[in-house]
Formats: structure tokens, sequence, C-alpha cells
């Protein structure tokens, strides 16, 4: 039995997952990478050499696989010129090593099922076949039509797009045949109804197209030569008709599409590859034609190769996908084939009950603690706050509140859920997280509260408990969707239907809610989820940092996964949460969805991201706290905002395409900012250094297109304005970035040694990263600008070979600020005031910049004095009413639940 190795192909782009920074082949499936569940699929069929080609974002495919799966051998396609293309770079490896057994062809990110694999290799074995493919029933798809021959032979397939335009050319035949009138007029429109994308129709019909758009006249002579008899039929040849041809109304009527998954014989492959052809509009090089190829291919007058088909009629065993929304249908179609039986949910008998039933609970838990459930709910409240008895009497009174709002609302009647999400503060990783970065997250005693009841339709009502500041609000998600492109999530939020409404809306809290309704039910689309009626409660400051906003989105997504009894893992959530904050015009990461899930009571967790990672928890440092001190400049998410914290993420990629484009030799290693370390390239750090002396220090858009092409520059900077006189400080930024992914990775060591001064100096040269100005010791205002400039750089190179050990240390990249300078005059002021304070260990901005607050770690014998220079120096000046939180590291979000028949 020959042995069977397997191309994998995983080079291509995937432009239609609207996804810069991540490969499709690398996107999770229920947690794991599809490249990966596919191969976990071969290996259990018994098949063990794996070829993968890569070519786009090659550095992220092979650490993907390498990771999960050893000994594959990965082969490099350095042009994007097609899947045939792809398949003869693994093929040509395999011919180097004298490989003659079978080979499986397969995309990266198709996914088989286990018996489908072993069924395609028995009837390969079984029919002596020199080829086997997977073909399914076509009905809409737009797969490749499946040929076959009167006597059932296959002899070929064809595009779906190529009998499209054949059989719109052979209408347009007939009725220049019948000289029809206005026979122009007609040909256009059947050429348009057939391709309603003009670009496309000009490639697929040529001048015919061409010449009619230009407003040509053209006879039924012109029309019958450009649309001649050869371009509305396939000639398919057979072992009776060398000539056979198949109408393109017949090939139509095919009702098998071929699947793009194919197990041939080693040599025979080699040799259909080694006759593909690149003579199309593309210019690319079709890996279906093999089939065509082989079809055809005569010797002696008779077929060189059997060519055999399996036909898989039930399409969840054979999955692929093109786009956001063909993934999360696979997510679910798998979720349900590998859980057979339910997955518990949540028992809302322990969590759902009456108003009145909460509310003497909670005055039970105070005044009757023996009391079962009061003891219960006691327990649950020092399980997520800690043993603080002012913050629980704080919590206790918080949710007293929140009942008798529901009370008034809902009535004491109505069965509710409670659920809460905290505010979230970062301790180190600012600004990295969507650049593959870490982030050191901690959970704080602030947070939105929710008390959520079920309704009968799909309508969300709103009441907050300060109905002045945040009104009632109510929406429909069946009218919501009238109003949306529901094709996949990315089109949705780029709409300009949600455009519009992020503008009209603005910041308004209900957009938040709406953000978490509309990604649960894009994420289950056949789960219609049930409204809800929703009373809110927050304590987390407004545009202070500590994201308010997304604890609504989080709080409130846990009311809608309990109450429609969706299956959503901590992972998927924290990633749909994320994702669900973008239809409220932001573009952020899951930093902050990821503390407030997977956050720990009194514990700082370490979170990576692309791919989504949760690492380590340490304890957070003991005698000492996090204090944070709100500016009351409020974090605007205006446009002058945006353009700024835009402007930095953009210098971010112009860096790294900069860097990709001057070390063309580590570009497929380098997918993010973060893979630019000397843990993941084969460098030094002085390299390192060397590769940032080549960054222009500022750039304008001008000197942006003397070194990069319009498509990469255009969608960084936008469209090209007389008036544009931006300077983007490329050097400085990514400075900043390389050494904030190193301060962000070595954290959990200072929390874990129990290291605060070396943590408090590291939040001091993070902070240093983003200061506009620093004050002196009389507190008055210098400018400054961090450093980044070529003497800067020149000097830590030295410092590095110098070899005395206390240069060499100081030189280390996580010791250096960088410039992102996305902190405000204020914001510097109070941490300047902080650092003059005794028992402050270290201190920083809070949150992304340019308004929010800072955060302070200090002895908690210390606070007192920090509190009394702050009102003096800042608070008290500005006529500012003192906004001083101690930060209480809680547990993450979720319900409330209590066990109807626990006895204590």
């Amino acid at each position: 039995m020959d042995p069977i190795t397997t191309i994998i192909l995983a080079g291509g782009k995937g432009t239609r997952m609207h996804s810069a920074d991540r490969h499709k082949a690398c996107f999770e499936i229920n947690g794991r990478p599809a490249i990966n569940r596919a191969i976990d699929t071969y290996r259990a069929c018994g098949i063990e050499r794996h070829i993968v080609v890569v070519g786009a974002l090659a550095g992220q495919v092979i650490e993907t696989v390498g990771r999960a799966h050893e000994g594959v051998i990965f082969a490099y396609q350095a042009e994007q010129r097609g899947t045939g293309h792809a398949a003869k770079q693994g093929a040509r490896m395999l011919a180097d090593l004298g490989y003659q057994g079978a080979v499986l062809v397969v995309a990266g990110d198709r996914l088989l099922a286990p018996q489908v694999v072993e069924q395609l290799i028995a009837q390969y074995h079984n029919t002596a076949s020199d080829m086997v493919f997977l073909v399914g029933p076509r009905g809409q798809s737009e797969l490749g039509h499946v040929l076959r021959g009167p006597d059932g032979a296959v002899l070929g397939v064809v595009e779906h797009r190529d009998v499209v335009t054949r059989k719109a050319l052979a209408h347009i035949r007939r009725l220049a045949l019948d000289d029809a009138p206005d026979l122009g007029r007609q040909a256009l429109q059947v050429m348009q109804e057939a391709l309603s994308d003009p670009p496309k129709a000009a490639i697929a019909f040529g001048d015919l197209w061409r010449r009619l758009t230009e407003g040509e006249l053209l006879g039924a002579q012109d029309i019958l030569g450009l649309a001649p008899e050869a371009r509305v039929v396939f000639r398919m040849g057979n072992a009776a008709d060398p000539n056979f041809i198949v109408p393109a109304e017949q090939a139509d009527r095919s009702d098998e599409a071929n699947q793009s998954v194919y197990l041939v014989k080693a040599q025979a492959l080699y040799d259909a590859l080694s006759q593909l052809s690149d003579d199309n509009a593309q210019r690319e090089e079709y890996l279906p034609d093999i089939i065509n190829i082989m079809a055809q291919a005569r010797q002696d007058g008779r077929p060189m190769y059997r060519i055999g088909t399996l036909k898989i009629s039930n399409p969840a065993l054979v999955m692929g996908f093109n786009n956001p929304a063909e993934l999360l249908e696979i997510e679910n179609a798998l979720r349900t084939r590998e859980m057979p039986h339910p997955v518990p949910q949540i028992d809302l008998g322990t969590t759902y009950r009456p108003v009145h039933e909460w509310q003497q609970i909670v005055e039970a838990a105070e005044h009757n603690p023996s009391q079962p459930l009061a003891c219960q709910f006691n327990e649950k409240l020092r399980y997520i706050y800690g043993d603080h008895p002012e913050l629980l009497v704080e919590r206790r009174d918080a949710y007293r509140k929140l009942l008798r709002v529901c009370a008034e609302t809902l009535g004491a009647e109505r069965p509710v859920l409670l659920t809460r999400a905290p505010g979230r503060i970062n301790i180190m990783g600012r600004h990295v997280d969507h650049q593959g970065g870490n982030c050191n997250l901690m959970a704080v005693d602030r947070e939105v509260l929710v008390a959520a009841a079920l309704r009968e339709d799909d309508e969300v009502h709103l009441y907050n408990t300060q109905p002045d500041q945040f009104g009632p609000r109510r929406f429909s998600m069946s009218e919501l969707l009238a109003e949306l492109t529901w094709d996949d999530w990315l089109s949705l939020v780029n709409s300009d239907a949600v455009r519009q409404m992020v503008s009209r809306n603005g910041g308004d809290w209900a957009q938040y809610v709406r953000a978490a309704f509309l990604r649960l039910q894009k994420s289950y689309p056949d789960v219609k989820i049930r409204g809800l009626d929703m009373v809110v409660s927050g304590s987390i400051p407004i545009a202070a940092g500590l994201s308010s906003s997304s604890a609504i989105v989080v709080a409130t997504a846990e009311a809608i996964v309990a109450l429609n009894g969706l299956d959503v893992r901590p992972r998927q959530f924290v990633d749909l949460c994320g994702e669900g904050e973008w239809f409220v015009g932001t573009r952020g990461g899951a930093a902050d969805h990821a503390a407030m899930k997977f956050a720990q009571r009194d514990a700082v967790i370490n979170v990576g991201f692309l791919p989504f990672l949760v690492g380590e928890a340490n304890p957070f440092p003991e005698g000492y706290r996090l204090v944070f001190c709100n500016s009351h400049i409020k974090a605007q998410k205006a446009a002058a905002a945006r353009e700024m914290f835009n402007q930095r993420v953009a210098c971010y990629h112009l860096g790294v395409h900069l860097i990709r484009g001057l070390y063309s030799r580590y570009a497929p290693l380098i997918s993010h900012l973060r893979d630019i370390n000397t843990r993941h390239l084969p460098l030094r750090l002085i390299d390192i250094y060397r590769m940032l002396l080549k960054l222009p220090e500022r750039a304008t858009r001008a000197d942006l297109m003397a070194l990069l092409p319009e498509g990469v520059l255009r969608p960084l900077i936008g469209p090209e304005k007389a008036s544009d006189t931006t300077e983007y400080p490329i050097r400085g930024v990514v400075l900043y970035g390389l050494a904030e992914c190193e301060r962000s990775r070595r954290c959990p060591e200072y929390l874990r040694t129990r290291d605060v001064a070396g943590l408090g100096k590291l939040m001091r040269i993070s902070h240093a990263g983003d200061r506009v100005v620093q004050h002196d010791n009389d507190l008055r205002m210098h400018p400054y600008r961090g450093p980044a400039s070529n003497a800067y750089l020149l000097d830590l190179m030295a410092d590095l070979e110098s070899g005395e050990p206390d240069r060499v240390l100081a030189a280390q990249l996580h010791l250096q600020p960088g410039s992102y300078a996305c902190s405000m005059p204020e914001l510097d002021l109070m941490v300047d005031i902080a650092f003059r304070t005794d028992g402050v260990m270290g201190a920083q901005l809070a949150g992304a910049g340019l308004g929010g607050g800072v955060m302070a770690l200090v002895e908690e014998d210390h606070i007192a004095g920090l509190e009394a220079r702050m009102i003096e120096h800042y608070y008290e000046p500005r006529g500012l009413e003192p906004a001083i939180l101690l930060c209480i590291p809680t547990a993450g979000s979720g319900v409330i639940e209590l066990e109807t028949h626990k006895r204590h």
C-alpha cells in the first residue's frame, strides 16, 4: 500500500477574512487553529508526513503549526501565483526526495471529517486509481462544476464563473442570430445580470464588454465576431472523441461541485503540475486544472490515468471558509459534531429568581447571615471581592440599590439574573495588545452590575440606577438587523449604516448593549436570541481609563449567554466581546475583556494576544496597593483623539513594513511588531538597534510614498489630502512598542519574585515613553521628547559593545522608554507628584492616554501621604473634587449563582 504525504496549501493571503495580521489557516475554530485541526485529522487517519506551503504571513503559520506538530516540513511560495503554483512548491520538495507514494493535496483551511479521509484513502487503493478527488452537491455553490462524459467518466472541472460567462455569451449569440431589436442594450444587460461586478465582467467578457460600455453601436455580425461559438462551449476530450464538447448550458446542469481535495499518485501529480499554465486573466496557475490535464491525457489513444470521485452529500463533513461568517458557521457545526450531549448550562434555578427573593437574600446577608441563602451570598461576595469588610458592605449596598430599581421598573415578582463585570487596570503592556504583545491585567473593585429578565420577543429595554445621566433606552433586534449588512462582522461594523449610527448616537450607553447583542447573534445564527429587560448600575469612573464601556459589554454578554443557554467558552467569550465593541466605532483588541473575564482575586494575570493566550497569574504584592488618581479629563474618543491613536498604530505598522522590506530574509518570520526580538529572530540586540537606525525618526506622507507602495500606505494613512502635513514619529513609536513588549513579557517575573522595586522601575520607564512634559522638584513644567535620535541609538550600541556590565545592562531593550507620547501635561504632573512622594515605587499612565488617570504602586503605610500630595498639588489648585481610588484586585466577571439546597 502506497504511503501518503499531505501537501497543505497555506500560502495565500485570505483577503476575504479582512485580517491583515492573522493568516486564514491560523484562525481558531473552537479554540484550535484551523490548520492544526486539519493535521490532527490526517494524523488520526495514519498520515504522518506533511508539507505545508507557506507564503503570506509565513512566520505565523510556521509558528502555529510548529507549536502543535513536530516534523512538519515547510515549503515557501515566494509569490502568490495561484493554488497550482503553491502545490508545485510542495511537490518539488517531494520530487527532490524521490518520493513515489500518494499525495493528499488540500487547502490549509479545509476541514474534513475523519471518515471522509478514510473513505478517500480506501477508494484510492481499492480502485487502483491515479487520482480520487472529492465532489459534493452543487446546489447554489460557486465551486467548480464537475463534467462527465456519456459513460460517466470524468472529463474535467470548469470554474463557475466560466460557466456563467459562457452561458451569457451563448444567450447573446442567440440574440444576434435572431437579429433582436436594440441588440447592444440587450447584450449589455445579459452580461450585467451574469456578472454584477463591473471589473470582473470586464475581464470575463473582454472587448465585447468594453466596446458596449463605451457606447459603441455594434451590429449582429460584430457581436457574433466578439462572441464566437468557441467561447460558448467547453472542449473536453475523452477516449471516444478527443474533440468532445460540452455546451455551457449542459455544464451548468452538472449537479457535482469540486471540493478541492485530491489524493493523487506522486508521479501523476508531478506530470500534471508541470503542464499547468497561467494563461488566464489573473495570470495564476489553478490546481483544479490538474483534473483536466489528467482526464484528457492520452497514450496510444487510450486514457493515461484512472480518475475517480468520492461524493460526500453531507456538507458538514467537508468544510472550508473564506470569510468570518463562514468561520462562525463552521464553529457551530463542529461544536454540534464534537459535543453529542448538550453542554451543561448555568442552572437558572439557582440564579433566576424573583426580584423580591433577591432582596430578601441581600437583607438577610446583613441582618441574618446564618440563613442558608444569605450565607451563600456572603460567601460569593467574599470569593469575588476578598476579605475587605468596608468593600463588602459597599457592594451589598450596590446590589440592594440595583434590586430596588428593579422592583420599581420591572416589578417585584419578575425573575431576574444578576451579572457583574469589573473595571480593569493594565499594570504593564500599554498600547501593545494589538501588536501581539502581552498585558498584565488586574480587575478592580469598581464594576458594572446588571439585573436581566427574559422577554418573549426580541426587544431590549434598558434602565439605569442613574436615570439623570443614563436615560431609558429600547431597541428591537429584528429592526436593528433589518438596517444592517449581515454577510460578516467586519463588513457589518464597517458599513455605512453602522458609521451613521455611531455618528448619530456617539458614545450613548445603549450602543454598548447593542454591540453585545449583535455580536452574539452573529455568532449564533441558528439561535434567535431573546430580548431582555435590563437594569444597569455602575461604579466605574467614566472615560477615566478603567474601561467602563467594555464592562457594560461584558456584563451584558454574561446575561445574554446565560439566559439564552448559549455554549460560549471563556476564550471565545473574550474574543466576541472584543469584536463586539467594534460596533461602537473603536478597533481595539480584547485586553480589557480578557482582564474582566479571567481576572483572579488578589492577582495579576499575564495575557498574550495574536493568538489569545492566558498565561500565569501572580499574587499582587503584599503590603502594597495600586492607587488610581482620576484627572477629571475625559479620555475622549472624538475625532482628534481617534486620529492620534490611529496615527500611533499606523506608525507601528509602517515600521514593521519598512523593516520587512529592509530585511527581506526575515520578512516571513515577522507578522507583528512583537516578532522583532532576539528570541524569535537570529539577531543580537545590537542588530535590532541597527534596524531602528534605518527607520525614519519622523516621516511625512511624501517621505513614506518614496519608501512604501501605495497599496501598503493607503489602508494605514488614508487617501492623500492636499493639506496633509502630518508627520509620523515612526522610530520613537516602534522603539516604545518593542520595549513595552519586552517589559510586559518580563512583568510576571517581577511579580513572582516580589521585586517591587524592579516593577516600579518598569512603570517609570514605561510612562517616560508616553510623556509629553516633565516637572522638576518644584513641579515646574519643562518640555520633554522621548529619546529616539541617531545619537541615542548609537550610544546604546556602544554601551552593548563596551563589555562593561553596568553599561550593557542599562542598554537592554526593556529599559528604553521610546516615544509613544499619548500622555497629557496634567497626567505627567500627577505622575511626577507621585514620584516625589515617599513610599511610591512606580507610577504611570492608566489606559490609552489623552485623558483619564494615572496609577501609582505605593506602600500601604504611605497611601495617605500620596492622597494629601495629590490634593495639594493637583486637585485643589484646579478646584477639582479629589477622585482617588484604592484598587482591590477582584475576581472576574460572571453570574451570581446560589445553590438552592445547600446547607451550612
